[in-house]
């Protein structure tokens, strides 16, 4: 019951975030009673906690697989490290940066912030400290971080346009960042 709770929970938040999500929502879906779920986990916070660090560890994994892979070039490990965010992690970047900042207590924010670090920022940050042809004006830090704004600017789109969309914004990104 523990992996069906977080894998219904992880649904819930990527939908509607962490303040939208309740423990109620969670039960009825799974047609338990509340008490059920907190016999795995102390509170609503721990759920959330469980699952972003579930889904942190699968996702820096991948970002970092699609990192290395030597038969791709800058360009194309960046746009396909955005199209698997995009699909794994369709929850708005910017929600999760508020949760993590405004609703979660301080404690688990920072781990969870410490989280975000490792896995999602860091495969980006390795990648952007390493090309060459990157201005020099351009920090590597800020970059990932623009960057970041582009792909969850992406993510409220209509099915049928959000993979173009990325592309195009992608495109635009690299020719704003790349020396000619």
């Amino acid at each position: 019951m523990y992996e069906e709770i977080l894998d219904t929970a992880e649904e819930l938040f990527m939908k509607q975030g962490y303040n939208d999500t309740s423990t109620r929502q969670i039960a009825n879906i799974l047609n338990i009673t509340q008490p059920n779920i907190y016999y795995h986990f102390k509170n609503k916070e721990e759920i959330y906690y469980q699952v972003m660090q579930r889904l942190a560890k699968e996702v820096g994994e991948n970002l970092n697989q699609i990192a290395a892979d030597e038969t791709r070039d800058f360009d194309e490990k960046l746009l396909q490290m955005a199209f698997y965010l995009q699909k794994r992690h369709p929850f708005s970047l910017f929600m999760m940066m508020h949760d993590l900042q405004h609703t979660l207590q301080p404690e688990i924010a920072n781990k969870l912030f410490g989280l975000w670090e490792n896995s999602y920022k860091q495969p980006f940050l390795g990648l952007f400290t390493q090309e060459q042809r990157i201005r020099a004006t351009v920090e590597p830090d800020f970059a990932v971080r623009q960057l970041f704004i582009l792909i969850s600017a992406n993510l409220d789109l209509p099915e049928a346009i959000k993979v173009a969309s990325l592309k195009k914004t992608m495109e635009l990104f690299f020719y704003g960042i790349l020396e000619k």
